[in-house]
């Protein structure tokens, strides 16, 4: 007892489909997850940056109202430097692993609906020739 060549395509037709279900849940959907994640985090940073920056203003502001030292101003002109500095290292690194992976999830997402497309017309015309063979 063999197969026939379109119960053969049918048995393809679902194995792509089942290969493409697989990609889009243990691949496609913890990518977007992780990004939707990394754009999370990137926007309580960004919120986070803007506060740093308004307090060091605000300390800078207070001090040369106060006549405090050029030397005491100078130092905390440094420290609002060094800690915005620490975000910017941050945001590049947030937007290289944006940019990165962006192709990667556009490209297995037209390779799903592929593998889905062709899985779905395979698995039919086995069942349109199954249909078919049978007599009437």
């Amino acid at each position: 007892m063999g197969f026939k060549a379109y119960q053969l395509c049918e048995l393809f037709g679902i194995v792509l489909l089942l290969g493409s279900t697989a990609t889009q849940m243990f691949y496609l959907d913890p990518l977007k997850r992780e990004i939707e994640w990394r754009l999370a985090a990137f926007s309580i940073q960004q919120s986070a940056q803007v506060q740093l920056k308004a307090i060091h203003d605000n300390r800078i502001v207070l001090l040369q109202a106060a006549n405090a030292s050029a030397e005491k101003i100078k130092e905390a002109e440094a420290e609002r430097d060094k800690n915005l500095g620490r975000y910017r290292t941050a945001d590049a690194n947030i937007s290289d692993y944006m940019i990165e992976k962006e192709s990667v999830e556009d490209n297995l997402q037209m390779i799903v609906l592929a593998l889905f497309a062709l899985g779905t017309l395979l698995a039919g015309f086995g069942r349109a020739m199954e249909m078919r063979a049978q007599p009437d």
